[in-house]
C-alpha cells in the first residue's frame, strides 16, 4: 500500500507539473461556454474575465462583504433538464455537492458557514450547461496509460522510463461546465455574482469511466473560485498561484474533517480512495460519499 500511495502521489505531481505545458498551448482543452440563464437577480455589473479554459462574468462589492461575518448556503441545484437522462440523479447530486464543498471550504477561511437562522450573506448556485465527457475517448487514454504502466514493470524498453508519468487524455470529447451563482445580504441586495464555464484538459482533468467526470471536476473548481471571491473580494482567475497549506491538504485532498463543523453536511472529500480512483479512471460515484444526508 505505502507503494502505491507514493507512485500516485508522484503521479499527481507529474499531472500538475503539466500545467506549464498548458499554459503555453491552448491545445488539449475543451471550450467553455459561457451563458446567461436568468438565473440570478442582477447581470448588469458582471465584468469579463478569463484564465486558460475558463471564463467568467464577476461582480463583487468588497466594501459591503468586508462588514459580513455570516454565510448561508444553499446548496447547489442541478436540474435533470440541464443533463437529460445521461447522468442518473446520484450523478447530478454528487456534481451540485462537490461545488458545494468545495465552496464551503472557502468562505469557512473568512466566514462563520451557519446551516439555520439568520446570516449575513446567504449564497445560491445553479447548474445552466453540461458537457459530458466522451466515456470511450476516456476509456483509451485509462487503457494507454495502464498498457504503459504494466509494460514499465516488465521492464520493457522504452515504458520503464515514461511508465509512471500519466498519459495525457485524447483530447475528444472533453467535459464543461457552466454554474450561475450569486451572494445576496439580508435585504436580498447582491453583493456578489458570477457566471462561471468552465473545460476539462488533456493535461490535469483525469479520464474516467463516467459522462458525468469531468463536470464533477469542473465542479469544485467553480466552487473554490466563486468561494475565493466572496472570500477576498478578489478575481480569482488572476490570482497567482499559491503553496497549499496542511489545513486545505487535508481537507480537500485527504478527506479530513472541515475547518468549519457547518460544512460537514456537504460530506468529506473522497481522499485516498478518490486519489487512487483517479489514477485507475473510477467513476466519482464509487469513491465519493456524497452529501451527509446521503449517508444515512
Amino acid at each position: 500500500m505505502r507503494k502505491l500511495l507514493k507512485a500516485v502521489v508522484k503521479a499527481r505531481a507529474v499531472r500538475f507539473g503539466a500545467v506549464a505545458t498548458l499554459m503555453v498551448s491552448a491545445a488539449g482543452c475543451g471550450t467553455p461556454l459561457l451563458t446567461e440563464a436568468g438565473l440570478i437577480s442582477r447581470y448588469d455589473r458582471l465584468a469579463p474575465t478569463e484564465a486558460t479554459a475558463t471564463k467568467a462574468r464577476l461582480f463583487v462589492d468588497k466594501a459591503a462583504l468586508a462588514g459580513m461575518r455570516t454565510v448561508r448556503i444553499i446548496p447547489t441545484s442541478f436540474p435533470e433538464a440541464v443533463s437529460g437522462s445521461a447522468l442518473t440523479p446520484r450523478e447530478r447530486r454528487l456534481i451540485a455537492n462537490a461545488a458545494d464543498r468545495a465552496l464551503c471550504y472557502e468562505l469557512s477561511l473568512r466566514y462563520d458557514v451557519v446551516s439555520s437562522g439568520k446570516a449575513d450573506l446567504t449564497v445560491r448556485s445553479a447548474i445552466t450547461h453540461v458537457g459530458l465527457t466522451d466515456v470511450p475517448a476516456a476509456g483509451a487514454t485509462i487503457g494507454a496509460s495502464a498498457a504503459i504502466t504494466i509494460a514499465a514493470q516488465v521492464g520493457a524498453g522504452f515504458a520503464e522510463t515514461i511508465g509512471r508519468i500519466p498519459v495525457p487524455r485524447v483530447p475528444i470529447g472533453l467535459g464543461d461546465l457552466t454554474v450561475e451563482a450569486e451572494a445576496v445580504d439580508a435585504r436580498r441586495q447582491q453583493r456578489a455574482a458570477m457566471i462561471w464555464a468552465g473545460a476539462a484538459n488533456s493535461f490535469t482533468n483525469p479520464a474516467r469511466f463516467s459522462a458525468g467526470s469531468d463536470a464533477y471536476d469542473l465542479a469544485g473548481d467553480f466552487g473554490q473560485d466563486f468561494g475565493y471571491l466572496l472570500a477576498t473580494g478578489e478575481d480569482p482567475l488572476q490570482a497567482g498561484p499559491t503553496i497549499p497549506t496542511y489545513d486545505r491538504i487535508r481537507v480537500t485532498m485527504l478527506g479530513e474533517a472541515p475547518l468549519d463543523p457547518d460544512c460537514q453536511v456537504f460530506g468529506r472529500a473522497p481522499g485516498v480512495d478518490g486519489i487512487i480512483g483517479d489514477v485507475i479512471g473510477l467513476p466519482p460515484d464509487w469513491t465519493d460519499k456524497g452529501p451527509l444526508d446521503a449517508q444515512r
